[in-house]
């Protein structure tokens, strides 16, 4: 990878009787799995064989860091996917409640239980905007 800086600073307001300071800080880490090229020299002289041995396990950190990243990368895809498809299904659902509901109370009134339909239907229909209120405000 690279080397990579998280820098801090602080200044506090000094007022007549007391006295300011000032804090700076920098951190610098490197992530890459390879030693600096000095130290990759004075491992060499040590053992010739260590600079392959290293270059090897650093190949195959990046080939398991890319390994895990795709995994991450699959899961969250597969959240995603799950997610889109529950909405599809309660959009569906609602909707065929709403009708079933709405037909209901058609069906009610054409038995001349005109005050039950019509209680039913508005009942439905108020749930219905309820339920699609509630869920654009949690948006």
């Amino acid at each position: 990878m690279s080397k990579q800086e998280l820098k801090t600073k602080q200044t506090n307001v000094s007022t007549i009787d007391t006295k300011g300071q000032q804090l700076e800080q920098i951190i610098t880490f490197d992530d890459s799995f390879l030693p600096s090229p000095n130290d990759l020299r004075e491992y060499k002289e040590i053992n010739p064989e260590i600079v392959k041995l290293l270059i090897d396990a650093s190949k195959n950190e990046q080939a398991h860091r890319h390994f895990i990243d795709k995994q991450k990368m699959r899961a969250i895809n597969k959240d995603s996917s799950s997610m889109h498809n529950i909405n599809i299904l309660g959009m569906i659902f609602a909707f065929l409640i709403m009708v079933l509901g709405l037909g209901l109370s058609t069906y009610l009134i054409y038995l001349d239980k005109i005050l039950t339909g019509t209680i039913f239907g508005g009942a439905t229909i108020v749930m219905a905007a309820a339920t699609f209120l509630n869920h654009v405000k949690n948006k």
